[in-house]
């Protein structure tokens, strides 16, 4: 007879930026903070998504902000910010018009419950001073590029 081995194993942490709690919160910082009228295309949020991953992309962020053109010829489309956005629109944070998403009044709530400025004290700081000087327009000018 064989005896049978068992393993046992911790489960592996997840990084943070993996988990939806902390894409959504991003997701949503960006619709508060770097949105006109707290709203945005999905496009643009993957824009944002990717930007905030890397302080070289920031850096082209902010100068594009200041060229008023997207200097970025593509950039990353993560599923993890399609299925955080479908989370986010499931427990009433967001609301979805075509291919836009605004932030609600329970969205705003959570925002204004977390210490958005110490828990993502970067991301924070960096959407604050960039504002909303990235316009949907800019985004599809640099995607009618891509046809």
């Amino acid at each position: 007879m064989m005896n049978k081995l068992t393993f046992h194993r911790k489960p592996m942490p997840l990084m943070a930026e993996h988990r939806p709690i902390y894409k959504i919160t991003q997701l949503l910082l960006v619709l508060n903070l770097s949105s006109r009228g707290k709203q945005s295309s999905l496009i643009r949020l993957h824009l944002f998504s990717w930007v905030l991953k890397d302080d070289r992309r920031k850096k082209m962020l902010l100068e594009s902000a200041n060229q008023n053109q997207i200097l970025f010829g593509v950039w990353g489309v993560d599923p993890a910010v399609n299925i955080s956005l479908q989370y986010a629109e499931a427990e009433g944070l967001i609301s979805k018009s075509g291919l836009s998403y605004k932030l609600t009044k329970n969205g705003a709530k959570y925002i204004a419950k977390i210490d958005s400025e110490i828990a993502f004290k970067d991301d924070y700081f960096f959407l604050e001073t960039l504002g909303s000087k990235i316009t949907e327009g800019m985004v599809e000018n640099i995607i009618g590029e891509w046809e």
